[in-house]
């Protein structure tokens, strides 16, 4: 986590979009995470979670370190904690002044929130990875390929094995298959058409940037006008 000095305004943050925390924690248990939203003046966009989950869980390190941070200021009542300086910074995002708001909760639970009030840069460089929020062409291939290794290379192997075996009829037993395979074949097939479309769009996009650059390194030659 990254302290550094700021003027604290209550009129800043109103126009920029801002970053908001919702925690869950049992009495005498770490918080969880229960939804997370971004907030600026055009949209409001909520992500909650289907089971709640521990900060490390859900944000990257640094993060994750800063939230626990605010929470350990709470002192398990009923309160609010004004933090204009704090500013937690990783590469692609920086979240700047915060307030923690607490209620505690007749089961002695406290619901906690922590309100951004500035964020800049992607929001999604602030969780974790395997989250989901940024996955691209190595989730999805991978998913690909653990379709098409479950769902068609398996069972061809088991029905292989089992017609060598002698232990069913061959022509049975990939007829069998063979419409088995009909139902999941259009699915892994629009999942590789889009693993397609992703990269050639990242090639289109490679080449517009290398033509770009080989533009702006062309030399400039001045002619004279007589």
């Amino acid at each position: 986590m990254n302290v550094v000095t700021m003027t604290d305004s209550s009129e800043a943050g109103e126009d920029q979009r801002r970053f908001i925390v919702n925690l869950i924690a049992d009495q005498g248990e770490a918080p969880h995470v229960r939804s997370c939203e971004v907030v600026s003046p055009a949209f409001r966009n909520r992500t909650s979670f289907v089971n709640t989950m521990p900060l490390d869980e859900v944000f990257c390190d640094a993060i994750a370190d800063g939230l626990t941070d605010c929470v350990n200021m709470l002192s398990g009542e009923t309160q609010v904690i004004s933090l204009p300086s704090l500013i937690l910074e990783v590469p692609g995002l920086v979240l700047a002044g915060a307030h923690v708001l607490s209620t505690v909760d007749e089961d002695g639970s406290q619901s906690i929130i922590i309100r951004f009030r500035c964020s800049v840069g992607g929001i999604g460089y602030a969780f974790r990875p395997d989250v989901g929020f940024g996955a691209g062409l190595e989730d999805l291939t991978r998913e690909v390929s653990a379709q098409v290794l479950t769902d068609l290379a398996l069972p061809l192997l088991n029905v292989l094995s089992a017609t060598e075996a002698g232990l069913v009829d061959a022509e049975s037993a990939i007829g069998s298959l063979s419409q088995q395979l009909a139902d999941r074949v259009h699915e892994i097939r629009f999942q590789i058409e889009l693993v397609k479309r992703y990269t050639d769009g990242l090639e289109r996009q490679r080449r517009s940037s290398q033509s770009a650059e080989a533009m702006r390194e062309q030399p400039r030659h001045l002619t004279s006008c007589q």
